[in-house]
This record gives structure tokens, C-alpha cells and sequence, in this order.
């Protein structure tokens, strides 16, 4: 027997099991000793498993608790970089379009490859510029991202004709792509009665990167941006961007769009509709001057996009020296805009803000909440005025954080 509990815990590495002793016992009592034996082992048994499976149970849910906390912990980590860190996608790559060039020019039906060059690891956004004068009547512009790697589609985006117009046409994820780096390729088909013309850019020495349409490879590439964000995380929306059907993203319009600074930078100055209103020092606020007597007016195109239920901003006067400001937000149609420099139009008030009157360095948010979704692009209209008699000395009014909510 002894040989038998070495053999035991050499193989199991524990100790071996009661023997049952049947030494001092007759025969005729066999049967009835070794019943006994086996109920009391296995009283102990279901007595030892209930013990751990209480202390299985109230450990598992130990951790269901942590991980609760580690989760919350987690979504607060996201909620303060989204607040205090960088509020837009950065742009690594930018392949100009070059005049010298002759644009590609794809009709209904037409379908250009491309391999995208770099890396797949946090790709955000990309971005086709399009030298058309003017808009397609009819049709629509198919790009999808795919990867050759696993074969798989990544994302679908459909623009219509209306949007292809000279200019940057840009294409968003809602999440970055992943850590894992893989080999993409993008789609891009037209469907439709006129022409579509993507710029051309720089010609690529490799190969392998040379697009091809319609089965014919061509040696200058398409001209492209491409953003970036933090590798598999969900990336704050720029307000004109396309964002992708549902496939192995989950898309839709449901969520909150973030003016970059960029777009920021494009705000028109109502009192000539030609030049631009400045950027603040730090870059992310757009400064609307107030000016005494008048209404300083900044005009931000078509950045309500249809669908939109909810535009906001931040403002403030960024002084402490400054004067009283009164701000407001509205929104009318984009075909609405004035034609006359200093021509102030008048807004409905279910698309305005109202006046709300600030002092100095204090902070506040202005909404403007549409009755209704609104069925076509609307420019935003940003707008600062002083109290009767006020100077505008260190009158730094400006807007910032301009978000639009689906």
C-alpha cells in the first residue's frame, strides 16, 4: 500500500485517497463497512465542492466587479483625452494633385484600383480630389477600402453627384483600423451619365503602387490625403465628411461630427464674402471680432449637412480686459447665402440661437436646435455684436468646439 501512495502522488502530486480497512472486519460485514466508507467520502466530497464553488462563485464575481470598474475606469480615460487632447484626425499623407497632369477620367461604369501607400495601422480618412467644374448632374460615386491580405471589404462610401465638385472629396471611418498592418487597397467606381475626373498626382516609381482603370494600368496616382487616428479607437467625425456604410465598421449618422480646425480656417467673412475670418493663437477658435455699432458675422459653408437635429458651440471673449459681447449662432441654406458684402439676412428663430450676452472670459455654449431634420446643407452663421457704446478693445470674441449632432 505504501508503494501504491508513492506511485499516487508521484503521478498526480497529491496524496493518496483513505484506504478503506477492511482488516479488522469479517467478511459478512464487507459490504456493509465499505458502503459506510464511500458515504462518508462522499459527504466530504459534495461538502468540500459546495465550499469552492461559493468561493468560485464569490471570486467570479469579484472579478465581474473589477472588470466593471476597469471598463468604467476606461470609458473616463476616453471621455477626458476626447475633452482635453487632440480633437482632430492628423493628416500624414497629402499627394497634391499637380496641373501639368491630365486628370483620369472615368465614365458610367468605370472602376479604378489602387494599392494606398503606407501603412494600414490607425487609418482614419481618405480623401480624392476631383477636378470637375462642376458637379455631375446624376450618379453616384462608389469607394471601398479593401484589404488583400484576408480579402475582406473594410468600408463602403457612397457620395452622390451633387458633392463631386472641384475639390477634396473625403471619406471617414468611424473607428481607426487596428494594430495589425495589412496590405489595402481602394475601389473607386462611378455610376452615371457625365464624367468624373480624379487629379492626378505625382507619378510613383514602384509598380506595384500604379492604379489601374478599366483593366488599363496607369503610371501617375491618383491624388490623395490620408489621415490618422489612435489605432483601433473611435475617432471624432470631421463635420464634412462621407462616413461609410456598415461592413466590418459600424457607421451611420447618428453620431456626434466635430469641425476641424481646418474647416474652422474656411469661414467666410460676411463683411466682404471674400476673404477669410482669422484663427485665434492657439488655433482652435475661430475669432469674430465685435466692432461698435454693427454685427461681425462669420459664415461657415454648408457645415450642417442634411440630417443634422443639433448644432453647437463654445464661446467666449478671450480677455479679461475685454468688453461685454453678445454672440449668436444660426443656420440657413446654403442656396440662401447673401450675395451683397455686410448684408445680414434674417433668421428664423427655431434656426437660431439668440443673442446671449457674455463678459469678459466667461465661458458658454450656444445651441440651435432645428424643429424638424434639416433636408438640405445649411451654412452656419457666426455672429458677435457690442452693447451701445462699447469699444472693441481686447475684444477677442471667438467660437470654438462646433459640433453637429445626427
Amino acid at each position: 500500500m505504501e508503494q501504491l501512495a508513492d506511485l499516487w502522488m508521484n503521478r498526480l502530486g497529491a496524496d493518496a485517497p483513505a484506504r478503506i480497512p477492511l482488516e479488522a472486519v469479517g467478511k459478512d460485514d464487507n459490504r456493509t463497512e465499505v458502503l459506510e466508507w464511500l458515504t462518508v467520502r462522499r459527504i466530504e466530497t459534495q461538502q468540500l465542492t459546495a465550499k469552492c464553488s461559493t468561493r468560485f462563485m464569490r471570486e467570479l464575481g469579484l472579478l465581474r466587479q473589477q472588470h466593471e470598474e476597469t471598463q468604467a475606469s476606461f470609458q473616463k480615460l476616453e471621455q477626458f483625452m476626447y475633452q482635453h487632447g487632440p480633437q482632430q484626425r492628423e493628416l500624414e499623407t497629402t499627394l497634391s494633385p499637380i496641373a501639368g497632369q491630365l486628370p483620369i477620367s472615368m465614365r458610367n461604369g468605370s472602376r479604378l484600383v489602387q494599392r494606398l501607400p503606407g501603412t494600414s495601422v490607425g487609418l482614419s480618412d481618405i480623401a480624392l480630389h476631383v477636378g470637375n467644374e462642376a458637379a455631375p448632374t446624376h450618379g453616384v460615386l462608389s469607394i471601398s477600402l479593401f484589404s488583400s491580405t484576408d480579402n475582406e471589404t473594410i468600408a463602403i462610401w457612397e457620395i452622390p453627384a451633387a458633392r463631386l465638385t472641384n475639390g477634396w472629396v473625403r471619406v471617414a471611418l468611424d473607428y481607426a483600423l487596428g494594430t495589425d498592418n495589412v496590405s489595402l487597397f481602394d475601389s473607386i467606381e462611378y455610376h452615371g451619365k457625365d464624367i468624373v475626373r480624379p487629379s492626378s498626382s505625382v507619378q510613383h516609381p514602384e509598380q506595384r503602387f500604379h492604379p489601374e482603370c478599366d483593366g488599363s494600368t496607369i503610371e501617375t496616382l491618383p491624388a490623395l490625403q490620408i489621415w490618422r487616428w489612435i489605432a483601433g479607437a473611435r475617432a471624432l467625425i470631421p463635420a464634412h465628411a462621407v462616413l461609410c456604410r456598415a461592413v466590418m465598421q459600424i457607421g451611420g449618422k447618428s453620431r456626434l461630427r466635430r469641425v476641424a480646425p481646418e474647416t474652422l480656417a474656411t469661414t467666410i467673412d460676411l463683411g466682404t464674402l471674400k476673404n477669410m475670418l482669422p484663427l485665434f493663437q492657439s488655433d482652435d477658435a475661430l475669432l469674430v471680432h465685435g466692432v461698435p455699432d454693427h454685427t461681425a458675422c462669420g459664415i461657415l459653408p454648408a457645415v450642417a449637412l442634411p440630417g443634422a437635429r443639433q448644432i453647437f458651440a463654445s464661446a467666449q471673449t478671450r480677455h479679461a480686459e475685454g468688453p461685454v459681447v453678445e454672440y449668436q449662432l444660426a443656420i440657413m441654406p446654403q442656396d440662401q447665402r447673401p450675395h451683397l458684402p455686410g448684408s445680414l439676412p434674417e433668421f428664423s428663430s427655431h434656426l437660431s440661437s439668440g443673442w446671449v450676452r457674455l463678459s469678459p472670459q466667461e465661458k458658454s455654449q450656444l445651441h440651435i436646435l432645428p424643429a424638424e431634420p434639416l433636408e438640405c446643407p445649411h451654412d452656419l452663421y457666426l455672429m458677435t455684436r457690442l452693447p451701445a457704446g462699447s469699444a472693441n478693445n481686447f475684444g477677442w470674441s471667438t467660437f470654438s468646439n462646433i459640433g453637429i449632432q445626427f
